[in-house]
């Protein structure tokens, strides 16, 4: 949840906005005219990082590693709102959809630039239209195609395209970059999104509502091993994380997440968590990337987000930046896609309306706490306890086995207050570690055992509550006392006299459990330390 705002004032191009981020700062922005669409970065030989920006009118190659983005180049294509770049070795390559009912410039199929030449005064570059054979035994020509990746192992693979059912068609970069040689498709889906690692695809078949799994270890004859529904039934993107146990994907629906699997197992894929950006508006995630132990996520109206996916059963928001701040909820307005890639850690956003922007993130390490919610007699799970932390501003619901899992970008001191109805509300200090996952027990008193554990026991009266440690228990001479925690753990044993009680030790402010044993039975009191 979005409590924490650095509001920016950029007066930019004869506009203000306000930008709202955490743990996401500006480096520089650059405009322009026609619409954006997705994004990738490349860094040459000597360190120069580089924004590859897909325009509707063709491809912007921008300088990044000063101070100010510097426009190099600027390669004209089909008037299209989708194109998509990806990188290899010195070359980049490029795919755009369906033009525009009104262009007239010839469809690339695919378009290779030699980003060796971006300083020079005509940048090297060449389009293929590739002759694709047929189910006839004849050929269908590329000319378009929605989306491509390139693996660590040099194949390239187009997705969406205009061959067939638009699954992924196979081209080897290996032996010639600037003439890649086609090797094979798999076309059970429209594939609108992709990506591979190893012999593994891991592919978005948006109609179908499926993310696939894909074996492409022999290029001509691959096939599927598994699949699986996302939440929102329009699967958009998916991701691997880099250890290949967690895939992430997201549905390009308005009020949808980035999803996070376990899918060690392909026999048995198991949705691990959800979330969202602003949760209960209807923004619309687009492309998600895993970087490390995060997830980078293009948000359509709210910018870019980072999740802190370490622990992916529970996913937290460590970071956001808002390139778009006017347009809100629904809509395809706003920020395409992030590339998180560089060396420096750069992020690089293409934003529709509001074009290029370069942001420095810091990349934090969540804090996670997994809270455990009993019954302090009989130590039975209670679901439907209120969890709620102050500082963090954060809260939840124990579930049916008394457990609240809750996350957060912050670190330090905080107070949780855990309440029930028909339990005495606990009140304790917390301090939350960042990259831990950490465990609280909290055992709530009820109401009918406060004070006496039988109801024909004579009453014992405490005071004062809350107490420094100095304690009357009127009604009793001499008895035995526990003092614990709320999770059980007794900290200190001792003795009452004539009525009083001197705590030896000192604690915390805070809730504890009192316990006095004495010829009139056992009695529980709530007690409330103040020292």
């Amino acid at each position: 949840m979005r409590k924490i705002l650095l509001l920016l004032t950029l007066a930019l191009g004869g506009f203000v906005f306000g930008q709202s981020s955490l743990n996401m700062s500006l480096l520089g922005r650059s405009t322009y005219m026609n619409d954006n669409s997705d994004i990738w970065g490349y860094t040459d030989s000597v360190g120069t990082e580089y924004a590859l920006v897909g325009t509707t009118a063709g491809v912007s190659i921008v300088e990044i590693s000063g101070n100010q983005p510097q426009k190099k180049q600027f390669i004209q294509g089909p008037n299209s709102i989708w194109r998509d770049l990806k990188t290899w070795e010195h070359y980049a390559y490029v795919t755009h959809d369906n033009p525009f009912a009104w262009n007239t410039i010839p469809e690339h199929g695919l378009l290779i630039i030699d980003l060796d030449s971006v300083n020079q005064a005509s940048p090297r570059y060449k389009t293929i239209n590739y002759a694709i054979p047929d189910t006839l035994g004849g050929y269908d020509t590329l000319k378009t195609a929605h989306n491509l990746y390139i693996d660590e192992n040099g194949y390239c693979y187009l997705f969406g395209a205009n061959i067939r059912e638009g699954g992924a068609l196979i081209f080897d970069l290996n032996d010639d970059p600037w003439n890649p040689t086609y090797v094979g498709m798999w076309d059970t889906y429209y594939l609108h999104d992709g990506m591979v690692r190893g012999d593994t695809l891991w592919g978005s078949a948006i109609y179908e509502g499926l993310y696939v799994v894909v074996d492409v270890a022999t290029k001509d004859s691959a096939y599927m091993m598994a699949s699986k529904g996302t939440p929102n039934a329009f699967t958009h993107n998916a991701w691997i994380s880099d250890n290949n146990q967690t895939l992430f994907t997201t549905d390009e629906v308005g009020g949808a997440f980035l999803t996070a699997y376990d899918v060690s197992d392909l026999s048995n894929m198991t949705e691990l968590d959800r979330i969202q950006s602003l949760p209960g508006t209807t923004v619309i995630p687009h492309n998600a990337h895993v970087y490390g132990q995060w997830v980078v996520t293009s948000y359509y109206t709210s910018g870019v987000q980072i999740v802190d996916a370490k622990f992916p059963e529970l996913l937290v928001e460590v970071g956001y930046y808002d390139t778009s701040p006017n347009y809100f909820g629904n809509g395809f307005n706003g920020n395409w896609g992030a590339y998180p890639y560089f060396q420096s850690e750069k992020i690089i956003c293409s934003d529709i309306e509001e074009g290029l922007f370069i942001l420095e993130p810091e990349y934090v390490s969540a804090s996670r706490v997994h809270v455990q919610v009993v019954d302090s007699i009989t130590g039975a799970p209670l679901s439907n306890a209120i969890v709620e932390f102050d500082v963090a501003d954060i809260d939840g619901l124990s579930s049916i086995d008394g457990l609240a899992d809750l996350g957060t970008p912050l670190s330090g001191g905080d107070s949780v207050s855990i309440s029930l109805s028909g339990f005495v509300t606990a009140e304790l200090a917390y301090n939350w570690l960042p990259g831990a996952f950490d465990t609280l027990r909290v055992a709530l008193l009820n109401v009918n055992n406060i004070g006496i554990d039988d109801e024909q026991l004579p009453a014992i009266t405490m005071y004062p509550n809350p107490s420094n440690g100095f304690i009357h228990l009127a009604g009793l001479d001499r008895a035995n006392y526990v003092l614990s925690d709320l999770s059980g753990r007794v900290l200190e044993r001792g003795t009452v006299h004539e009525e009083v009680m001197q705590l030896r030790g000192s604690y915390a402010s805070g809730q504890y459990l009192l316990k006095v044993l004495s010829n009139k039975g056992i009695h529980t009191f709530p007690l409330m330390l103040q020292p």
